[in-house]
């Protein structure tokens, strides 16, 4: 015959089967979530990047003055290299970010395609120059990153890529 004390022992048992589902559950939907947060946020900086262009595109003389801060810094005047470096800075200030965004939610394959540009800039006479002045001011784990990209490049591909 069953007692009360049996029918606690069966509560507690579908209890604690519920708590257990509902942790389970909540796991379920902050990973979700989490995910969810993630390319949003992915989306936001692929965003910047995408405006950064087209903002750089629409302005002629800056282009002009990146470029040719990147193939040969020595060229330009003072203020006009300070101008070039500032749109390093801007450039860099989206990439740092993507790239500590990638660093805690592991995403491996869209840094691999930062790695290729960042490469590409560090390769270049300005970008390279550009590197050596300003990589103080990065985050420390960027700023690694970034030296080892640099030390990654052999002298001949710097000469390849800062003829392009």
């Amino acid at each position: 015959m069953e007692t009360i004390q049996d029918w606690g022992a069966l509560g507690e048992i579908i209890g604690g089967l519920a708590v257990l589902f509902t942790i389970f559950y909540l796991a379920l939907q902050l990973r979700r979530s989490t995910r969810a947060t993630h390319r949003q946020t992915y989306q936001a900086a692929a965003d910047s990047v995408a405006r950064f262009a087209l903002d750089l595109a629409h302005d002629p003389e800056l282009q002009g003055l990146f470029r040719i801060g990147l193939r040969s810094p020595e060229t330009l005047s003072e203020p006009d290299l300070f101008r070039a470096f500032s749109v390093l800075d801007a450039y860099r200030a989206l990439m740092e970010s993507f790239y500590l965004h990638n660093l805690e939610f592991d995403e491996v394959l869209s840094q691999e395609r930062w790695q290729r540009i960042l490469s590409r800039i560090l390769s270049t006479p300005g970008g390279a120059l550009y590197w050596k002045n300003r990589k103080w001011q990065y985050h420390a784990q960027f700023a690694s990153y970034m030296d080892s990209l640099a030390r990654d490049l052999s002298p001949e591909a710097a000469v390849v890529e800062s003829g392009r």
